[in-house]
C-alpha cells in the first residue's frame, strides 16, 4: 500500500511537472508571439502613417476603371483569343464564298470584344463571327488598328491586306467596311481583286435610303432637297454624281470645300453648314457619326436623316437633332435571308452594311456586275436586295424594330415616276 502511494505521488509529480513546463513554454510563446504582433503593428502603423498622404492623393476610380478594362470583357477575349489560336488550321479546312473585314472605329469598340492584355495576342486581322446568304456563307474579321493608325501609316495598310491574301489564297470577294477603300485610295495603295472597293455597293444603297427618305417625307425625289454630309469623300463624290440630276436640288456639304459653288443639275458645292436648312432629305457619310455635331443646329423641321456612319452616331446627338424636329434613322440594307453570328455592334442580324453588298452581287452574279453602276444596280435589284431605314439599336430606342418606321424598306432600284427630272428608264442612278 505504502509503495501504491508512493507512485501515485511520483506520478502526480510527474503530471503537474508536466503542465507547469507546458504552462510556461504558453506563456513564453504568448508573450514572444505578442512582441512580434506589437512591433509588426507598430511598424505597420509608423508606414501607414507615412503612406497615407499618398493613399489619399491615389486615383482610385482611376484603378478601378482600369481595372474593370482588364476584366470586364475577359469572357468574350477569351473566346476571340481561343478562335484565333484555333483559326490556322480552320481556315485550311473552310472556304468562306465571301469575307468582310472592318475595324474598330474607337477605342471603346475593341474593349467591347476583348481587353488590352488580349489584344496583344491577336494577328493583324482575327476572325470574330460569320454570315450567311441563303446557302452561301462567309467570315467576318477585324483588323486590330483602328481607321486612324491605318490613315497615318499607309505600311500598316499595305500589311493587312497582305495578311489577308495570305489567308485566302482562294480568293473569294474580300469586301472592306467603312473607311478603308478611302484610306487605301488616299495613301495610293492600290485595290486589286479579290478586294472590293465597296463604292458601286454603297452608292447602290444609298441612293436607295436617299429615295426612301424623299417618299417618308413624302414627295417624289424630283422635287425634293438633297443633302449629302460628308459629300468629298469616297463614297460621298460619287453618291453626289450619282444623284444629281433625280432630285430638284442637292446640297453637297463638306468642310474640305474652299467655298459655295454651284454645279451641274442643281448641285451646291459648299462648306457652310447653314446651307444644309432647306434639305428635306439628309444622307450622312462623314468619317464618324459624332462629326455632325457641327451640322446639327442647321438641319431643319421635318427633314428625314439617314445615317450611314461608322461610329455611328451618338445617341445624345441624334436627340438633339430629333429635338428639332427631324427623324434620324439607320441606313443599312435589311435582307431576311442574310444574318450575323454574333450581331455586329449597333446592327440588326439581318442588317446589310453597303459595302457587304459588292460581294453578295459578285459571288452571285461573276465580276462583271463591275462594268458600271447601271450594271451592278440592276443586279442587285433583281437579287432582291432592299434597303432599310429604321431607328437605330443604341440609346432609347434600341429595341425598336423597323416595322416601327412606316414602310421601312425600298428597292434600290426603280423605274423613275412620271415627271421625273431623270428620262433614262434605266436604273443608272440607283
Amino acid at each position: 500500500m505504502v509503495g501504491t502511494k508512493a507512485g501515485r505521488h511520483r506520478q502526480g509529480r510527474v503530471l503537474f511537472g508536466t503542465v507547469a513546463i507546458g504552462l510556461a513554454v504558453c506563456v513564453a510563446a504568448a508573450a514572444l508571439l505578442g512582441l512580434v504582433a506589437g512591433l509588426t503593428a507598430s511598424l505597420l502603423l509608423l508606414v501607414g502613417g507615412a503612406l497615407t498622404p499618398a493613399i489619399r492623393r491615389a486615383d482610385w476610380r482611376g484603378f478601378r476603371g482600369w481595372w474593370r478594362l482588364q476584366t470586364q470583357p475577359v469572357g468574350k477575349g477569351t473566346a476571340v483569343a481561343s478562335i484565333n489560336a484555333v483559326w490556322p488550321p480552320l481556315r485550311r479546312l473552310l472556304k468562306p464564298d465571301f469575307v468582310w473585314v472592318n475595324y474598330p472605329g474607337i477605342e471603346a469598340h475593341k474593349r467591347a470584344y476583348f481587353p488590352p492584355w488580349v489584344e496583344k495576342m491577336l494577328r493583324p486581322a482575327f476572325p470574330t463571327g460569320i454570315m450567311r446568304f441563303d446557302k452561301r456563307w462567309g467570315v467576318v474579321l477585324s483588323s486590330v488598328a483602328s481607321a486612324e493608325t491605318l490613315d497615318r501609316s499607309p505600311q500598316l495598310l499595305e500589311a493587312l491586306l497582305a495578311e489577308l491574301r495570305r489567308q485566302f489564297p482562294n480568293d473569294p470577294p474580300i469586301a472592306l467596311a467603312g473607311r478603308l477603300p478611302s484610306i487605301a485610295a488616299s495613301s495610293d495603295v492600290e485595290l486589286t481583286a479579290p478586294f472590293t472597293k465597296g463604292d458601286l455597293g454603297t452608292v447602290c444603297s444609298m441612293s436607295a435610303s436617299a429615295r426612301e427618305a424623299a417618299r417618308l417625307v413624302g414627295k417624289d425625289p424630283a422635287h425634293t432637297t438633297l443633302g449629302v454630309v460628308g459629300s468629298k469623300g469616297f463614297i460621298g463624290a460619287k453618291l453626289v454624281q450619282s444623284l444629281a440630276g433625280e432630285f430638284d436640288r442637292t446640297v453637297a456639304l463638306d468642310a474640305r470645300y474652299a467655298d459655295r459653288t454651284n454645279g451641274d443639275e442643281g448641285v451646291l458645292y459648299t462648306d457652310r453648314p447653314e446651307d444644309i436648312r432647306d434639305a428635306e432629305a439628309i444622307i450622312v457619310l462623314t468619317p464618324k457619326g459624332a462629326d455632325m455635331a457641327t451640322v446639327a443646329s442647321h438641319i431643319g423641321s421635318g427633314a428625314v436623316v439617314a445615317d450611314d456612319t461608322h461610329p455611328e452616331m451618338p445617341a445624345d446627338l441624334r436627340e438633339r437633332i430629333e429635338r428639332r424636329g427631324a427623324t434620324v434613322l439607320k441606313a443599312t440594307l435589311g435582307d431576311e435571308r442574310f444574318s450575323f453570328t454574333p450581331p455586329i455592334p449597333d446592327f440588326r442580324r439581318d442588317d446589310i452594311p453597303g459595302c457587304i453588298l459588292e460581294a453578295l452581287v459578285i459571288v452571285h452574279r461573276g465580276s462583271g456586275v463591275l462594268r458600271s453602276q447601271a450594271d451592278f444596280n440592276r443586279a442587285a435589284h433583281d437579287l432582291g436586295f432592299r434597303a432599310r431605314l429604321a431607328p437605330h439599336l443604341s440609346g432609347k430606342r434600341r429595341h425598336a424594330a423597323p416595322a416601327e418606321v412606316e414602310g421601312g424598306h425600298a428597292p434600290l432600284a426603280r423605274l423613275p415616276r412620271e415627271g421625273s427630272k431623270q428620262p433614262d428608264p434605266a436604273p443608272s442612278r440607283s
